[in-house]
């Protein structure tokens, strides 16, 4: 695929920070037609909904005044979002007559034919609707013929689907002071943005809620979630409360989730600068979620598989993201992006702060590990396509981990002083506005002093990273480093510009360490030694401050003694995993003893990886002591890469059916039961009563005891993938029934429920498990008798077509 580009002429001024110089070049930028600003003729300023439910139906009944401003000279119509929309009345400034309006297939022209209506004039609109939305709006569970499924409604509005539940102007580019009334079956608890106001009980066994925003967000952050939930309020020392919310049958997890949830609260003011911008804030789980989590005003909902006991966090805490959607109250919702080119100002930050709020519980090694993830996302997403991190279809690894990355090499090349500066003026200056990068760009000047353009354009307008080869020459009173950027370079990208540490380690255990400017294709770097000392080893960018890539050659003796005594964890993962080539009987002494001595359980796992196939008694004796270790990382390192059970380490392998980890329990039964059939028997009984996170052992159990008798546990497995279960089991039930080749009726029924499903995590795989199953002439034939008998809508009949051709 071509992409247009748009080149222009660039004359870059030297500038004052750091004494950085930079010549003159030709910058040339991706185009970004989806990036535009979206036009429009009138500010709305407030929404004000009134809504009820028929859940059986998944209709929405609501009544919406609008309040808008007209911001061009003289208007005749407005247009709004409200795709199957059906619009009972519709009234302007609260006059007795509806007003004329034209419907389409994406929303509402709201026309004004007596009367323009001019620049300033405050209007409003007041909108009597129904709705049964595909997108926004999700009634779960209501049709659940046995009664197992959790009963919710809830919304997800980005990018732009609240439209489907409430007629709106649904853009990033406006933002509204909204205030919401539901009336639902008082037994359920209803939640949404900004302060509970009140509740009423009804006469007809309903309640009425009463929520409402004082300060103005986008469209797309309105909320909706309805459960039978209890909560738990968290005060920070300012007085913020978080209203942390769970189910009501399970009060067991409300600790374990939300364990950080004050300390978060605390520290992120502090971090970002300015106090938390909203009156309230809550977290509210949610059953199917599509996503991970969604950062609504005051109100973030989240998929429930976050929320668990200890077991079940061990796999998935909920730290991470709580921290990234707190973090979104500032960067996302008090600031928020003109248009999709700027996404990355939202979720980069996001992505950043929950990074360094994981250093501040959790220390630096897990920070410095974070990071390591992040580069590797970022690095494989520049294999693929070349879009800049400022773009809108730079995508999840570019607008998460590598625009994360960047924010962090940002603080690096100006010093926290001057960051954090720049943040609380960026923040304060467009509080509750609309942002763009360059207004980012520009705070770093107006703050500072500080022309940034060098590394907005090599870090946020380009895409790629520096690639280096690293040598140095080890002198009398000096080390030299020759540096050479090896990555190939274009109009699109050039030779990066950044300041790199250079630090020699010395055999006293001293070191010595120079801060230098690398922009060309070869630089040359000196480290003093004036004492002329001896090298123990040299590290280039130690703690991985800089993305990139790198190849150096070391001698064996240097890795291992940054292996032994790097400052920074993740130099000594590094040195670690640069021992791959080498040969097993010359590393595992040494390895043997990095595991003994190692506290991180990365690099220990890394050690049990590269000694998984060590036959020797000392070999077969560290991958016993990794299947007994204290850290569950360790034990599920040893259980994954160990690909070969030595009857030597069967009991310890055996053990591992009764771990914390759930996941390393499956891992340790399917391998148990397929490298030793004959004590198949006692390894499912032992885990018979183990049921998992979603399911996952007990699925793991039916599938093994199918394979002997079928009849016995298939009508579990088939009942596990209907709608009466949430989707991470009903995934892992189908793929299990795909392994054991089994389907029916039932089954097809099922699935085809899960491909109509709007949530793609599950809809996708049951895709795929019944484009397979429909291979077979006599599934594809009775699956054409069941659609044919159907009552499907007319995008069902196109998708379940599709699969059938």
């Amino acid at each position: 695929m071509i992409k247009r580009l748009f080149c222009f002429l660039a004359i870059l001024l030297s500038i004052s920070f750091s004494s950085y110089a930079m010549t003159d070049s030709v910058i040339c930028r991706m185009s970004d037609a989806d990036g535009r600003y979206r036009e429009h003729n009138c500010d709305f300023t407030n929404i004000t909904l009134d809504v009820r439910f028929v859940p059986k139906e998944g209709r929405v009944i609501g009544k919406e005044t609008l309040l808008f401003t007209p911001i061009q000279s003289l208007i005749d119509s407005v247009y709004l979002d409200a795709p199957g929309i059906i619009i009972k009345k519709l009234l302007l400034d609260k006059a007795a007559v509806n007003v004329s309006f034209d419907t389409t297939k994406t929303g509402v022209i709201v026309r004004f034919p007596k009367q323009k209506l001019k620049w300033d004039e405050k209007h409003s609109l007041y909108i009597e609707y129904e709705a049964i939305p595909r997108h926004g709006l999700y009634f779960i569970g209501w049709n659940d013929e046995k009664n197992l499924s959790r009963k919710q409604i809830w919304t997800q509005g980005q990018g732009i689907d609240n439209r489907y539940w409430f007629p709106c102007y649904d853009d990033v580019d406006d933002k509204v002071i909204t205030e919401t009334t539901v009336t639902f079956d008082k037994a359920y608890t209803v939640v949404s943005n900004g302060n509970l106001l009140d509740t009423k009980i009804n006469a007809d066994s309903t309640k009425t809620w009463h929520y409402a925003m004082t300060k103005p967000h986008s469209p797309y952050l309105v909320m909706l979630a309805i459960d039978k939930y209890a909560y738990k309020d968290y005060k920070s020392d300012a007085g913020v409360v978080s209203r942390e919310y769970y189910y009501a049958d399970h009060p067991e997890v409300e600790a374990p989730t939300y364990q950080y949830s004050k300390e978060m609260m605390d520290w992120l003011p502090r971090e970002i600068g300015i106090p938390y911008p909203w009156q309230t804030y809550s977290n509210t789980p949610v059953q199917d979620f599509m996503y991970g989590a969604m950062e609504n005003t005051t109100a973030t909902v989240y998929g429930d598989f976050y929320q668990g006991d200890k077991r079940a966090l061990l796999e998935k805490p909920y730290m991470g993201v709580n921290a990234h959607e707190l973090t979104h109250q500032w960067f996302g919702d008090y600031i928020t992006e003109y248009s999709a080119t700027h996404h990355w100002l939202h979720e980069s930050f996001a992505t950043y702060y929950s990074k360094i709020f994981l250093r501040h519980m959790l220390g630096e090694d897990q920070y410095q590990m974070a990071k390591r993830g992040e580069a590797l996302s970022a690095i494989q997403a520049d294999r693929e396509n070349r879009y800049p991190v400022a773009h809108s279809k730079a995508g999840t690894a570019r607008h998460y981990p590598k625009g994360s990355f960047v924010l962090g090499m940002l603080r690096y090349v100006v010093g926290d002083e001057i960051y954090k500066r720049s943040i609380v003026h960026y923040l304060k200056k467009h509080a509750n506005e609309n942002v763009d990068t360059h207004d980012f760009y520009r705070s770093f000047m107006e703050t500072a002093g500080v022309n940034l353009d060098w590394f907005f354009d090599e870090w946020v307008y380009h895409s790629g990273v520096p690639s280096y080869n690293v040598n140095y020459e080890a002198r009398n009173d000096k080390t030299i480093f020759y540096v050479e950027q090896v990555h190939a370079t274009d109009s699109l990208i050039h030779y990066f510009r950044m300041p790199l540490v250079f630090e020699v380690n010395y055999t006293d255990h001293t070191r010595d360490t120079v801060r230098a400017m690398v922009s060309n294709q070869y630089d040359t770097v000196m480290v003093p030694n004036r004492a002329a000392k001896t090298i123990a080893y040299t590290v280039f960018d130690p703690g991985y401050n800089v993305l990139r890539t790198m190849r150096i050659s070391r001698p064996y003796q240097e890795l291992l003694a940054q292996a032994h005594d790097a400052r920074n964890m993740i130099d000594r993962f590094d040195a670690v995993q640069a021992l791959r080539d080498t040969a097993v009987d010359r590393k595992e002494a040494d390895l043997i003893r990095i595991f003994a001595t190692e506290k991180n359980f990365n690099i220990r796992a890394e050690v049990v990886y590269q000694l998984r196939h060590d036959s020797t008694p000392d070999g077969i004796g560290l991958l016993g002591k990794a299947l007994k270790d204290d850290d569950f990382n360790v034990r599920r390192a040893a259980a994954e890469r160990l690909e070969i059970i030595p009857r030597t380490l069967l009991a310890s392998y055996e053990g591992l059916l009764g771990d914390t980890s759930y996941v390393t329990i499956e891992i340790a039964l399917r391998k148990l039961v397929g490298q030793y059939p004959e004590n198949k028997e006692r390894y499912l009984a032992t885990v018979k009563n183990t049921v998992g996170i979603s399911k996952n052992v007990r699925i793991a159990y039916l599938e093994l005891r199918c394979a002997d008798s079928l009849a016995a546990c298939k009508s579990e497995l088939i009942d596990y993938t209907s709608h009466s279960y949430e989707f991470r089991t009903r995934v892992k039930a189908m793929e299990a029934l795909e392994r054991l080749n089994y389907n029916d009726d039932r089954l097809i029924i099922n699935i085809t429920d899960a491909v109509l499903n709007p949530n793609t995590r599950l809809s996708g795989p049951a895709e795929r498990t019944l484009g397979k199953f429909l291979k077979k002439p006599e599934v594809k034939e009775a699956f054409k008798v069941y659609y044919e008998a159907g009552n499907w809508q007319d995008w069902q009949k196109e998708k379940l077509k599709g699969l059938m051709e």
